[in-house]
């Protein structure tokens, strides 16, 4: 794997930069950098993929400091300090898959949330029990996400008291075409032309409609 001691901006690919407790995603191909929070460390609002804006430091053995576009009309543009940066590689094959999959997962829980099976709990007003018999059954879609089973926020109605309806049919949909229900979850978030190039999760309040877009898209046999 490719190290080097110092990112400018002008590099292209992407590129894991390990701070001490975190890392961050830097994609020179999307202009995106993502936060990666480590272990014990507190939640940033760059704890998503945001549209990078330069970067004004960034090399092994000090801190790191860029700026993001920012999507709040307040404010012209968001800064990030990281603590000392210790590790610089660009990311190919599996390495750059798995990257891409965990700032998928940082984005859906910025957006959403993923709940842990304590907080679905406390949402429906239920044991922790019923909420792993109700994603057993094929009721609930969830994930292992940071070696925990989580549940995206996505799923419960607008009081958050109770699952949405379009969840079943779309987990049933799912595994008459072979589809996992993690693989679904991305499905949810991922822009699709079914849909004018919005993302399906913007539909689940059209159940129908939303299963027919899933079916018509992975049903497809190349």
């Amino acid at each position: 794997m490719d190290t080097v001691e110092e990112l400018t901006g002008d590099e292209d690919g992407v590129w894991r930069v390990t701070t001490v407790g975190s890392c961050h995603i830097i994609n020179f191909q999307r202009r995106t950098v993502t936060r990666i929070r480590g272990v014990g460390r507190n939640p940033s609002i760059n704890d998503r993929e945001r549209p990078l804006r330069s970067i004004e430091s960034c090399k092994v053995g000090e801190v790191g400091r860029w700026t993001m576009q920012s999507d709040d009309f307040f404010t012209a543009y968001f800064w990030h300090q990281t603590s000392t940066v210790q590790r610089i590689e660009r990311l190919t094959g599996m390495e750059l898959g798995n990257a891409n999959t965990e700032v998928a997962l940082e984005n859906i829980n910025a957006s959403d949330g993923l709940l842990s099976t304590a907080d679905v709990a406390a949402l429906l007003d239920v044991s922790v029990d019923m909420v792993q018999e109700l994603f057993d059954s094929d009721r609930l879609l969830g994930l292992i996400w940071k070696e925990r089973l989580v549940f995206p926020g996505c799923q419960f109605g607008p009081e958050q008291n109770e699952v949405a309806a379009f969840v079943q049919p779309l987990i049933a949909a799912a595994y008459e075409l072979n589809y996992s229900v993690r693989s679904l979850i991305f499905w949810l978030y991922s822009p699709t032309t079914y849909f004018d190039g919005a993302r399906p999760v913007n539909y689940t309040d059209e159940p129908e409609r939303l299963v027919e877009a899933f079916r018509n898209g992975a049903g497809i046999e190349w």
